[in-house]
């Protein structure tokens, strides 16, 4: 009698599965493959950088724009990772196959490489065991001056102003004498700035984009650089209380 119910109860078992619609069994293996966790090797300082050294390799910061701007490695480009992530980072190293370096903070390095991953990178070598912080034990690092509005309006009577928006943002408002030269790919974006050595006051429209922007700035050789904390926005508040 035993083996009966048993016997019974498998052979319904089997029915209602493979009963299940199309679509729920590719939810299913959706949901199985969502669990598979995607990891990059974890590079010592050593490993890190002599990897550094070969031919056409980019290091990627994938930390805060305040962040980065405060302390990063010579070269490094910033594409946040806590923003519009994707479109930045398809925009700005459109070629997936570019052999990237990767800097994140502890907490975020499975899903940085989860996302790189999913968008098809296929260039990524390795994040950086202990991320900034282990570079700079041992390391020099560069930063960026990174301006509040108030102080940029006392110090912007000589310098350019870069307005790296697109040109329909541009359209609507910009701050006076501001040059608009939109953030695009990194090879190309900043080709048309001169070396002149005058400041360079970059801004956006919040913040996000002019620190992609003046880490490719910098990576490309300009020194005099400041970033407009808050961007647009920031700027104007500050010509109205004024």
């Amino acid at each position: 009698m035993n083996r009966i119910l048993v016997a019974a109860l498998l052979g319904a078992t089997l029915i209602c599965t493979s009963a299940l619609p199309a679509n729920a069994a590719f939810n299913i293996k959706q949901q199985e493959s969502h669990h598979h966790i995607v990891e990059l090797p974890l590079l010592s300082l050593k490993q890190f950088k002599k990897l550094r050294k070969q031919h056409s390799v980019l290091v990627l910061d994938t930390r805060s724009g305040d962040d980065f701007l405060k302390g990063f490695i010579p070269g490094s480009v910033n594409i946040g990772f806590k923003g519009p992530f994707d479109a930045f980072l398809e925009q700005v190293i459109p070629d997936k196959k570019q052999k990237l370096l990767i800097v994140a903070e502890d907490q975020d390095r499975f899903t940085v490489a989860e996302r790189l991953s999913q968008l098809g990178y296929t260039g990524a070598m390795g994040v950086l065991d202990s991320g900034i912080d282990g570079w700079k034990r041992l390391e020099s690092t560069d930063s960026i001056t990174n301006l509040s509005a108030g102080k940029f309006g006392k110090r912007s009577g000589s310098g350019h102003i870069v307005d790296v928006r697109t040109v329909k943002e541009f359209d609507k408002g910009h701050i006076d004498n501001a040059m608009n030269i939109p953030l695009i790919d990194f090879a190309n974006f900043g080709n048309t700035l001169e070396k002149d050595n005058m400041p360079l006051y970059v801004h956006c429209q919040s913040g996000y984009r002019s620190a992609v922007a003046v880490s490719i700035l910098r990576a490309k050789g300009y020194k005099n650089i400041c970033n407009i904390q808050g961007g647009y926005k920031a700027l104007k508040e500050e010509i109205k209380e004024n």
